[in-house]
């Protein structure tokens, strides 16, 4: 899951992470669960694009997610995190409806 939404359109993408440049998060609101994947938000005052929310998406089976997003710790930035939270969660459950494998996604 490396296609993220940033807040710094037209900017070039940085270089992958590596195992070394994870960090611990702590959820602030878990939006909920779906074809076996976890939907949360998370408020990273550190990031290096300053005061952000992350909308992140992991497996249930794992501890680690992938941010999916990343938008301003505003209030328009809340909001807007909740749209895309809502509509991954809704995409994974349409998936997870029709019993396709997450992988044809």
């Amino acid at each position: 899951m490396d296609n993220i939404i940033r807040p710094t359109f037209g900017a070039p993408r940085r270089t992958a992470q590596t195992d070394d440049q994870r960090v611990q998060v702590l959820t602030q609101r878990v939006y909920g669960e779906a074809n076996g994947c976890r939907v949360c938000l998370v408020h990273d005052a550190d990031a290096p694009e300053g005061d952000v929310y992350k909308v992140v998406v992991g497996f249930l089976s794992d501890d680690e997610v992938s941010t999916v997003a990343i938008l301003p710790a505003t209030p328009e930035g809340d909001t807007d995190s909740e749209i895309v939270a809502l509509a991954i969660l809704r995409t994974l459950g349409m998936i997870e409806a029709r019993g396709e494998p997450l992988d044809s996604a």
